[in-house]
């Protein structure tokens, strides 16, 4: 007797979403200079009532090594990640620090005042806080009772 094998198509879907899953995650596909030439700094954006507020990750940064740029509606950091001198190549087994100049972008998603931007760098975080123009800020509105309705 032969017994015959019925494929379940949604088991087959799962066992295909984990091989694609695990293709992508293959060093085959990640760069190996991962950690060295991955410069892009972390980034946190949100907005508050007054501001768009960003905190960027420059751990090892001078602030006198960063630019900022404001334009209408997009915001650009540069800065230079310090190389150490002091190891060498060979020294390494693991490598995963940034090094090298770095450049972060990012669309700002509500109108800002520019002129009154401020950036202000602490322990490698640099806290750039761009308040909101007035007439993208929330505008509140009190609701009066009518009389003899």
């Amino acid at each position: 007797m032969t017994l015959v094998r019925r494929p379940i198509p949604i088991t087959d879907l799962v066992s295909m979403r984990d091989a694609m899953e695990r293709l992508f995650d293959d060093r085959l596909f990640r760069p190996f200079w991962v950690g060295e030439r991955d410069t892009t700094p972390a980034l946190d954006l949100f907005t508050t009532a007054e501001a768009v507020i960003a905190k960027v990750a420059l751990p090892g940064v001078k602030p006198e090594d960063v630019d900022i740029t404001v334009t209408d509606d997009l915001v650009t950091i540069t800065g230079t990640f310090e190389a150490e001198t002091e190891m060498t190549e060979a020294g390494f087994v693991h490598k995963e620090l940034s090094r090298g100049a770095f450049t972060r972008s990012f669309a700002i998603p509500t109108a800002g005042d520019t002129e009154a931007a401020r950036a202000t760098f602490k322990d490698g975080l640099l806290t750039l806080t761009l308040p909101k123009t007035e007439e993208v800020k929330p505008k509140h509105i009190r609701v009066e009772p009518t009389e003899g309705v």
